[in-house]
């Protein structure tokens, strides 16, 4: 299936705020529901352990991602670091509340771009379900950015390109419906948006469709990397099948490459 980078309502500047804060909480308590990133935490651990970083940067943070549950599984893969969370449209109140309950994450309250990471915020940089949102020349910087200023970058998507992952989009409203209720803060806005005036079904579906049809392969993922790369850093790029999801989700990984190859244990398959 050919790539085609359609309109998400959620990147839009002019998207009210409102709705794009409730599409990013209903990401959160579906990626918190479906855990498929918690089997990635052994490979992002041994990625982290070989660069030797203190600290994660996760950009395109939206509400949180899967940090709540992907974090205690990071620990228990041996890497203990803070993980501070960033956005260029931050939802302060989801990662302040985060924050607050969730030892070692921390938050940046102002906006912060993929492609031009403050120096003062260095550190292993990840992007959770965000890197489909860029087109390719802003993907390619976003990895130039992470190879000029010498950190380790992860890279993991919720799905693949496909028909079969493009078909399962018609279930998003029906898990809308159906997490709405479980989501904190209760906000009766999102009630109204969600069940009286059902944008928020409607708007997530819609995103959710463009995002497969924007989602980059491994091998495409990996063309950037080192095409950005040179010699300076080591890629490595593939899929991982989460347990009990039919689907398998693309993920990359790019280490400079003193770090790459490190003595010590492999990283694992």
């Amino acid at each position: 299936m050919k790539r085609r980078h359609l309109i998400e309502l959620e990147d839009q500047p002019w998207w009210p705020r409102v709705w794009r804060d409730a599409a990013t909480d209903y990401l959160v308590a579906a990626l918190r529901h479906a855990r498929i990133y918690d089997g990635l935490a052994p490979r992002l651990a041994a990625a982290v352990k070989r660069c030797g970083a203190t600290r994660i940067v996760d950009l395109c943070s939206g509400g949180g991602g899967p940090w709540p549950d992907l974090l205690p599984a990071l620990r228990a893969a041996g890497v203990d670091v803070p993980v501070r969370l960033t956005d260029f449209y931050p939802n302060v109140a989801a990662l302040s509340r985060l924050a607050a309950t969730t030892p070692g994450l921390e938050f940046e309250p102002d906006p912060v771009s993929a492609t031009d990471v403050p120096a003062r915020l260095a550190g292993f940089r990840t992007l959770f379900t965000s890197f489909h949102h860029f087109r390719p020349d802003d993907a390619r910087a976003i990895l130039a950015a992470a190879v000029r200023d010498r950190q380790g970058i992860f890279i993991a998507e919720p799905s693949i390109r496909s028909v079969g992952a493009l078909a399962m989009q018609a279930v998003v409203p029906l898990a809308v419906l159906a997490l709405t209720p479980a989501i904190r803060p209760f906000r009766w806005s999102r009630l109204l948006w969600t069940y009286l005036l059902p944008v928020l079904p409607v708007a997530i579906t819609f995103d959710g469709v463009v995002s497969i049809l924007r989602i980059y392969t491994p091998d495409e993922m990996l063309a950037m990397g080192r095409a950005v790369g040179g010699d300076a850093y080591e890629w490595e790029a593939g899929t991982h099948q989460p347990s009990g999801s039919p689907v398998p989700i693309p993920y990359l990984i790019g280490l400079p490459r003193a770090a790459a190859r490190p003595s010590g244990p492999e990283m694992p398959p």
